[in-house]
């Protein structure tokens, strides 16, 4: 279908997986849009049976002839409250077999129609009643659906291919896409606000700022919020390195370039120099642009490099390490392997390392290993793995054959539900003047008549499911830590608790 051009991964390596994966996924989409009656009858009968049960909140599915039921029935539930429009039998049978990830699906596809408060209330109430939601996948879900998400969850082996076409898959779709929703320093990580509901309370927004920056500050006249919220986070991450002059830093995951250029900009005299990788060529030309503009290319050198193919030369030469939301590509099994990079690269005494990483609870570590979601397959992380704080120490420990410290950790989490609405709401703003358009321009061969718009609205639909993972975080059910680490006997780094903060 011309339409997977936008909505799937494009670039992955045709390993035996992905072809299965892709091949199993159409014969599964041709049964679900053909809706045969039986099947979507018997489907519609186990989620039906699964709602009556709700415990938190309450669902109003709205059916194609126009008769509503309540679920739970009776007295409402306290909790959210959302409203759905069944647009096509599909969505029973996405929901019956594959859960979360099937009504993500449903709503993609245009199985299933809600406007985007009721979608973010539809993932609460999953969210909230968890464990009901479960049971929807059982026998029937399973048959149906165990092939297709174990060949998928294959794909997160993260052989070298692989990774570097999950990375090109999702970024290189276009910078001047990413420009229209991102805040003007193109950081694409969760902020740190002030207030993290500020954005939901009924006093107008800030106005934005047009111009942009990479000086850490927020003495601006007109206000981004968001971008505020970047630099802040920004300057979290230099509090944690202490960054000195003369300092070697080794960036993994480049972005488009912010924080490298707000790193050396911190250090006096800007006396310090960061060699920083990346998998997007995309990336890498408008980091390089940028770091070109801020008049620092002479201080920063980005390389497209996957992280287990650095220089021999580089062996031992950084004083500090940091990464910003790329484990998420790095899969649990890599992580001593990507640890073990990390302690190669830095020097044998006071180097320091942060990361700031998405995370998994602990009580979700075997369902999430043996699952495949929304995430995953489709929208921020294409073949990603979230790991927990524990297999970040562990992969830490172990990586660098006991030779790291872990100093800090903290949970910012709860700051990226106000991100993710940032930019879900950015994102549709600027849809037909931005993203369209961008869109029709790199993939001209993927567009149907009337110049694909279904293939638009679905992209659309597709990107704006972040509201997942807003849920996700408000509910603690993803987390969002960073992590600092030293060598043994770094006196001279001092502490990182403050008073102040007490």
């Amino acid at each position: 279908m011309a339409h997977q051009q936008l909505v799937a991964t494009s670039s992955y390596s045709l390993s035996f997986a992905t072809l299965a994966d892709s091949l199993l996924g159409s014969v599964r989409d041709a049964i679900f849009q053909s809706s045969f009656l039986p099947l979507a009858s018997f489907a519609e009968s186990a989620v039906v049976a699964t709602l009556q049960q709700l415990e938190h909140g309450q669902l109003r599915v709205v059916k194609q002839d126009g008769l509503a039921q309540v679920f739970p029935p009776g007295t409402a539930r306290p909790g959210p409250s959302a409203e759905l429009h069944v647009v096509r039998d599909a969505f029973w049978l996405r929901l019956a077999c594959m859960g979360g990830l099937g009504f993500a699906e449903a709503f993609m596809f245009g199985d299933v129609k809600c406007d985007a408060e009721n979608l973010r209330n539809v993932f609460k109430i999953f969210l909230l009643n968890r464990e009901n939601m479960d049971r929807i996948e059982g026998t029937f879900a399973r048959a149906f659906s165990a092939i297709p998400n174990y060949l998928t969850a294959t794909r997160f082996a993260n052989a070298l291919g692989i990774t570097r076409g999950n990375i090109s898959a999702h970024y290189d779709i276009s910078n001047r896409m990413f420009e229209g929703f991102l805040s003007r320093d193109m950081m694409y990580s969760s902020a740190i606000f002030e207030d993290v509901d500020a954005d939901l309370s009924a006093l107008p927004s800030r106005q934005r700022a047009p111009a942009r920056s990479h000086v850490v500050s927020d003495d601006c006249h007109d206000v981004d919020e968001l971008h505020e919220g970047q630099l802040r986070k920004i300057r979290h991450i230099l509090r944690r390195l202490k960054i000195k002059p003369g300092h070697r830093i080794l960036e993994v995951g480049t972005g488009w370039g912010e924080f490298a250029i707000c790193a050396v900009q911190s250090v006096p005299g800007f006396d310090c120099t960061v060699e920083s990788i990346t998998l997007s060529s995309e990336q890498k030309a408008l980091a390089e642009q940028r770091i070109a503009e801020a008049g620092l290319s002479d201080k920063i050198r980005v390389h497209l490099l996957d992280y287990r193919a650095l220089p021999k030369e580089w062996e031992g030469t950084f004083d500090r390490f940091v990464s910003i939301e790329m484990i998420e590509h790095v899969g649990l099994n890599f992580l001593p392997t990507y640890f073990g990079v990390v302690h190669w690269a830095l020097k044998k005494r006071d180097a320091v390392g942060v990361i700031q990483v998405s995370t998994m609870p602990e009580t979700r570590v075997e369902a999430y290993e043996h699952s495949v979601d929304f995430i995953q397959k489709y929208v921020i992380f294409p073949g990603c793995f979230l790991p927990t704080v524990t297999q970040l120490v562990q992969g830490i420990h172990k990586g660098s054959q006991a030779k790291f410290i872990v100093d800090t950790v903290d949970n910012v989490g709860p700051h990226y539900p106000r991100t993710l609405r940032e930019w879900a709401k950015r994102f549709d703003g600027c849809f037909d003047d931005v993203i369209a358009p961008e869109l029709r321009k790199q993939y001209p061969d993927g567009m149907k008549g009337g110049g694909g718009k279904e293939e638009l609205q679905i992209f659309r639909r597709k990107w704006l499911c972040n509201y997942y993972c807003e849920a996700g975080f408000q509910s603690r059910t993803l987390g969002n830590h960073t992590v600092s680490f030293v060598r043994e006997a770094s006196a001279s780094y001092g502490c990182n608790l403050e008073a102040s903060s007490i």
